[in-house]
């Protein structure tokens, strides 16, 4: 049985050559991450270009997530790998340009010190290690460690007193969008989004034309959790970024936190991915926890379309054996989700009838129990929404941009085959056939639903479904 939850697999120092991508390709990552918070904006586009040939013969093709950094505070560059912070011990905090040690690291914030008093809590690699302001040196800030940990370079760091207000979409984000864009990647994640206006001014910065990635709206702060509905409604995707929504909300609040934005996005027919220290432990360690097993398929039986490997694939020592274990607690998860024909959005959306239509053929497909629901598409729309109702059999989304194909990746259930048929204004009902056949995804005598949009659709525009033996009978209807 197909996997029907994605695998978002983060490329970094440990998975950088060619040969290790298209191994991860193969142990089923569906989407590969590329962090624009390390490195040049030349080395991603490098890398970016890696992926892309590297999974070039991958049997489904993939998607690349360029994830830009955001407003987010970090820590420099380190002299070394990574340095271990001792309980008791002093650090110092500096805007200074340097390369740190275990006594003394850069940081991203120029005024650290005017935002910060004695007392204050600052937060290291996203609330792993903890320190406390002790005192305050011209623009340093001295600080004694309170909870040990090992640091690396360019880690978030969070102060939990600051009341400072910083923009989501920063220049330095319009630009990194820019090198993305050029680059030709799928997906676009938006950093600490707080309303559906941080979103817009992001696809305000897109090209009117070529290729416009999806947005990823990423909830990890109080007030994007405020302002839920309107971002799910404006995001074309959303991530549970759980690490810094911990921070800000508390780690306690996490886990049903989760629940409701996974079930806020499935009522609104709006991709969700699951990320942050899903299976941590493998960065060291070739087997995970047994709690970590259980979280990953938990965020299954929640309802995520994705989940999202981190630091096990970026900079872990077994990230292939990452992605597999994950591939295989998902598909076993998936054994005991329920499956409803009866399944219903919210009625909030403006185009109902290319919602109704897309409803209206996961019923069939459930009634006549057909092979597979085909869905070519210029814009990648159909495919997800008829996904959204979480069908019973394969969503195939047929499309002939790899853009397109790349974006569908990230969408629970969805199979994306490339077809040039796919990019006419008419449904060509044989070549559509022809393509998913020639993959191998139907067989002669089978049952399928065909889902598109009609003659000259504006794109995203669904109104037109037919069921068909795939010897050429027609058994259903078109609209």
């Amino acid at each position: 049985m197909r996997r029907n939850t994605k695998v978002v697999a983060t490329i970094g120092p440990a998975t950088d050559e060619p040969s290790t991508i298209a191994e991860l390709a193969e142990a089923g990552v569906n989407v590969f991450r590329v962090n624009f918070a390390h490195g040049s904006h030349e080395e991603q586009a490098q890398r970016i270009k890696r992926i892309r040939e590297a999974c070039r013969s991958a049997r489904t093709p993939v998607g690349i997530l360029a994830d830009l950094p955001g407003p987010k505070m970090r820590t420099g560059l380190l002299a070394s790998k990574e340095v271990r912070l001792v309980a008791g011990d002093e650090l110092v905090l500096t805007s200074e340009d340097i390369l740190g040690t275990a006594e003394r690291i850069s940081t991203s914030l120029e005024d650290l010190s005017q935002m910060v008093q004695p007392g204050d809590p600052v937060m290291l690699a996203d609330g792993r290690i903890v320190a406390e302001v002790i005192g305050i040196d011209g623009d340093d800030v001295v600080t004694r460690i309170t909870r040990s940990g090992w640091l690396q370079s360019r880690k978030g760091m969070h102060l939990p007193h600051s009341e400072a207000q910083v923009e989501a979409f920063t220049p330095s984000d319009r630009a990194a969008l820019e090198v993305a864009v050029e680059s030709e990647v799928d997906l676009v994640g938006l950093s600490f989004v707080r309303d559906a206006d941080d979103i817009r001014r992001a696809q305000r910065a897109l090209p009117k034309r070529g290729s416009r990635p999806l947005l990823v709206a990423k909830i990890e702060t109080r007030a994007a959790v405020d302002n839920l509905d309107e971002i799910v409604q404006v995001a074309s995707v959303v991530m549970v970024a759980r690490g810094d929504l911990g921070i800000q909300m508390g780690l306690s609040e996490v886990p049903m936190l989760q629940k409701r934005i996974i079930r806020r996005c499935n009522q609104m027919g709006t991709p969700v991915i699951t990320a942050t220290q899903m299976l941590e432990s493998m960065t060291r360690s070739p087997m995970p926890t047994r709690a970590e097993v259980a979280d990953v398929a938990n965020a299954v039986l929640d309802g995520t379309d994705a989940l999202m490997l981190s630091e096990e694939t970026a900079i872990g020592a077994y990230p292939v054996a990452a992605v597999k274990l994950m591939s295989e607690v998902a598909e076993a998860a998936e054994q005991e989700l329920q499956y409803s024909a009866d399944w219903s959005l919210e009625d909030h959306h403006i185009d109902r009838v290319s919602w109704a239509v897309a409803h209206a053929a996961v019923r069939a497909a459930s009634d006549l129990r057909v092979a597979a629901i085909l869905c070519p598409t210029r814009s990648g729309a159909t495919a997800r929404k008829v996904a959204a109702f979480r069908p019973p059999v394969t969503v195939i989304g047929l499309a002939a941009r790899s853009d397109t194909l790349g974006s569908m990746a990230i969408t629970w259930g969805v199979r994306p085959l490339f077809s040039a048929a796919a990019n006419t204004d008419e449904v060509d009902v044989n070549k559509i056939m022809q393509s998913v056949i020639d993959a191998g995804e139907i067989e002669i005598g089978d049952l399928v639903a065909i889902v598109a949009g009609g003659e000259g659709p504006r794109a995203g525009a669904t109104d037109y479904m037919r069921i068909l033996r795939v010897d050429g009978t027609r058994v259903g209807f078109r609209r």
